[in-house]
């Protein structure tokens, strides 16, 4: 999750599912999209038809709000939060593609601590975003490589709050609609998964501020080997925001172009009926945005 920030005045803060935010000024939540979420799965690749859970319990933590030029001020953020998502499989054929659709709903709790930069503690609870996924398209090319497309929308409901027109630091989900197409590349062979997954999110406007978001890209990367049950490997993200923010016409400060680099490993293990996933994305590099590190526990099923 990114956080906007203007380090002149800081006036609120959130987080969001996928996703993290401090707003600032009149700045806005961050793009709803929550960097590396998606690590550890094959995106590129479908299961086989069916009606499939996945509980996705996760925190959220970062200490230090970075400007564009890598200097810090000292901020608090946690968001804890529970993630189920649904996708179903119905084993159609669209394209010469296996079709399918998901569903997540972003439940939180969080905690943001501005003090230090002239704001305020708050602690609150809500709904993000929810997230539809109406369309995925996955190819087999052959030789363990897949390849899929997908679009998703964020719709502007959830918990958001507002005083004398700006957003409250206890705001969680974002007041506008954002599309966001994704394709992903994935092997599986061996018992190997290398999956990159390509996810760009474009806002829309908020009416109540007239704050836009700039469109923003983020790249979900997987190295992980499967040996009996268990599953280890690698992951990480980068993400980073390609056009400014803009409000009443004007840029917002610099553009608040956010960037990250994560990276952290990841250990499954699957029970049969269940399978249970641990991942760890620690902060390698921000700018322009707070220094977010995520622990995920997850389980996955069959319904």
């Amino acid at each position: 999750m990114s956080i906007r920030l203007n380090l002149k005045v800081v006036a609120a803060a959130a987080a969001a599912t996928g996703c993290w935010s401090v707003q600032v000024q009149a700045s806005e939540n961050a793009s709803p999209y929550q960097p590396g979420v998606t690590t550890g799965a094959p995106s590129g690749a479908l299961p086989p038809a069916g009606f499939y859970v996945t509980e996705d319990f996760y925190i959220a933590r970062g200490n230090t709000l970075v400007d564009g030029s890598g200097n810090g001020a000292p901020l608090r953020v946690q968001n804890v939060a529970t993630s189920p998502a649904l996708l179903w499989v119905p084993g159609w054929q669209l394209f010469g593609a296996q079709y399918a659709m998901g569903l997540v709903q972003v439940y939180a709790e969080h905690d943001v601590d501005t003090t230090a930069l002239g704001g305020k503690s708050t602690k609150t609870a809500g709904f993000f975003n929810t997230v539809l996924t109406p369309a995925i398209l996955s190819w087999n090319l052959g030789h363990g490589f897949f390849t899929s497309a997908a679009m998703t929308v964020y719709l502007p409901n959830g918990h958001h709050q507002y005083a004398n027109g700006a957003p409250e630091q206890t705001s969680y989900a974002n007041d506008y609609w954002t599309a966001e197409p994704s394709f992903a590349i994935t092997y599986l062979a061996n018992g190997w998964n290398f999956t990159v997954n390509n996810v760009f999110d474009f806002n829309r406007t908020n009416s109540t501020t007239d704050y836009h978001s700039g469109s923003a890209y983020y790249m979900d990367v997987t190295a992980a080997k499967t040996i009996g049950r268990w599953t280890i490997g690698v992951i990480g993200n980068y993400s980073r925001q390609f056009t400014d923010d803009y409000q009443y016409g004007q840029i917002v400060g610099n553009g608040n172009r956010f960037e990250h680099v994560l990276a952290g490993p990841i250990l499954s293990y699957n029970f049969g009926p269940a399978q249970v996933t641990l991942r760890y994305l620690q902060n390698v590099k921000t700018r322009n945005d707070v220094d977010v590190s995520f622990f995920h526990a997850s389980v996955s099923f069959k319904f």
